[in-house]
C-alpha cells in the first residue's frame, strides 16, 4: 500500500455485511493493513453472493467495493489449529473490528478480554444492532431495525404515509463511520498510554445520534417530529419542487436568498409580502408559497430552474439518480468518486471513491478484494509459520 496516513497499522476485519466492511474499508483505504479475517467452516462472508455481479468473474461488486485495498486469509476458527493461527494474528494486529451477534466472540475464544491477554495494545471495536451490554444486547439488529428504533423511519415520507426507512443504509454506515473515528482516536490515545482498549458502536445509538435538531425538538417543545416529505421545519422555501419535466430542489435559509428568490422569479414584490416577509412566516406559509414556485416553474425544466436560481446566489440542485450521478463529471472526475481497482481476471473494476479527500496522504486504491484466504501464505509466513506447517494445517482442514 503506498503511503498513508495509517500506515504500519494492522488491522484484523473479521466482519461481514455493511457495518464492518465499511469501517474497515476507510482504515484501508487510508493506508491500514487491513487483513479481511473469514470463517472457514461458513464459507466466508456472506456477502460474497450478493448483487450485483461483475459479468466476467462472477463476483459479488457489493463485496468488492467494500472490501477494497484488503488482504484477506480463512481459517476455521473451531479448530484448534484455527485458533493457533488467529491467536499469532491478534499477537501482531493493532486494532480487531468484528460485527457479530454480542457472545459469538466470547464462544470462539476470542472476545476482548482473551484479546487483551494476548496482546494488551489492541483495539478491539465491536458494532451490533444494539450495543455489548443492556436488555437488548442479544437481539439480532440490522439497519432496517436501527432506522425503526432509532426514529429516523417516524421522520421520514409525507404525512398520512407509512413509516419509511432511508433509501441507504444509514445505520449501517454511521456505525461503521463510528467505530473508525473511535479506532482513530484510540489509536493516538495508545501512543501516550501503550494500551488499546475496547470500542463498543451500536447501531440504534447511532441513528439516535443523528436525530439531533429533531431529539431536540422533543426534549424541548414537548412535540413529536412528525413526517414532513423534503420540506425543513427550521427554512422555507426549503423543499422540493415540480418543474415541467422532473423535480428539483431550493434550499433558501435565510431573508436574504428569499430576496434573491423573489427577484428571480420575475416576483420581487413576495418578499415584502407579511406572509413570507421573514422566516417565521414563510415556514407558517411554506405550502401556499410552494404552489407559488411550482407554478413559476411549470413552462420550464427542472434544470431551467436550476440555472436560474443559482445565478441570482440562492441554493438549488437538480435531484439526481444512480444515471446522473454517473454522467456529471465533477461528481465522479473531479472529486473522483468513481474510481478504478485493479483486477486480476477482470482487468480493473469501479468502486465508489472515499469521500475524505486528502492533501497530503489522499486515500488510494491500489488492490480489489481478496479472494477467499488469498493471502493465507503471505501473511502467516511473515509471522513465523513454514510452508509445511500451513500445509499441515491445511490437510486438518483450518486453512484453505
Amino acid at each position: 500500500m503506498t503511503d498513508g496516513l495509517l500506515k504500519g497499522i494492522r488491522v484484523l476485519d473479521f466482519t461481514d455485511f455493511l457495518a464492518g466492511p465499511y469501517c474497515g474499508m476507510y482504515l484501508a483505504d487510508m493506508g491500514a493493513d487491513v487483513i479481511k479475517v473469514e470463517n472457514l467452516r461458513s464459507g466466508g462472508n456472506f456477502v460474497r453472493g450478493a448483487r450485483p455481479k461483475e459479468s466476467k468473474t462472477g463476483r459479488s461488486m457489493y463485496f468488492q467495493n467494500l472490501n477494497r485495498n484488503k488482504r484477506g486469509i480463512a481459517v476455521d476458527l473451531k479448530s484448534e489449529k484455527g485458533k493457533e493461527l488467529f491467536t499469532a494474528l491478534v499477537k501482531s494486529a493493532d486494532v480487531l473490528v468484528e460485527n457479530n451477534r454480542p457472545g459469538v466472540m466470547k464462544r470462539l475464544g476470542f472476545d476482548y478480554e482473551a484479546c487483551k491477554a494476548i496482546n494488551p495494545r489492541l483495539i478491539f471495536a465491536s458494532i451490533s444492532g444494539f450495543g455489548q451490554y443492556g436488555p437488548y444486547s442479544s437481539r439480532p439488529g440490522y439497519d432496517l431495525i436501527a432506522q425503526a428504533m432509532g426514529g429516523s423511519m417516524s421522520i421520514t415520507g409525507w404525512p398520512g404515509m407509512e413509516p419509511t426507512r432511508a433509501g441507504m443504509a444509514i445505520g449501517d454506515m454511521f456505525a461503521g463511520l463510528n467505530a473508525a473515528i473511535g479506532i482513530c482516536a484510540s489509536l493516538y490515545k495508545r501512543q501516550e498510554t501503550g494500551l488499546g482498549q475496547s470500542i463498543d458502536v451500536a447501531l440504534v445509538d447511532s441513528i439516535v445520534s443523528g436525530m439531533e435538531a429533531k431529539m431536540m425538538q422533543y426534549l424541548y417543545e414537548g412535540t413529536v417530529p412528525v413526517m414532513t416529505g423534503n420540506k425543513y421545519i427550521t427554512s422555507a422555501p426549503y423543499d422540493s419542487f415540480k418543474a415541467k419535466d422532473t423535480y428539483f430542489v431550493i434550499a433558501s435559509g435565510t431573508d436574504v436568498h428569499f430576496k434573491k428568490l423573489s427577484a428571480a422569479m420575475g416576483m420581487p414584490e413576495l418578499a415584502e409580502d407579511p406572509l413570507y416577509i421573514d422566516t417565521e412566516s414563510r415556514k407558517k406559509n411554506a405550502d401556499i408559497l410552494k404552489t407559488i414556485i411550482e407554478k413559476w416553474a411549470s413552462d420550464k425544466t427542472a434544470a431551467q430552474c436550476v440555472e436560474i436560481i443559482e445565478d441570482a446566489g440562492v441554493p438549488a440542485g437538480p435531484i439526481y439518480n444512480c444515471a446522473d450521478i454517473c454522467n456529471d463529471k465533477n461528481i465522479v472526475e473531479v472529486r473522483e468518486m468513481l474510481v478504478k481497482v485493479p483486477h486480476k481476471e477482470a482487468g480493473e473494476l469501479t468502486v465508489l471513491g472515499n469521500p475524505v479527500k486528502m492533501d497530503r496522504y489522499p486515500c488510494h486504491y491500489e488492490k480489489a478484494a481478496p479472494d477467499l484466504g488469498e493471502d493465507n501464505d503471505e501473511i502467516f509466513m511473515s509471522l513465523g509459520f513454514s510452508k509445511e506447517t500451513l500445509d499441515e494445517y491445511r490437510s486438518k482442514g483450518a486453512l484453505n
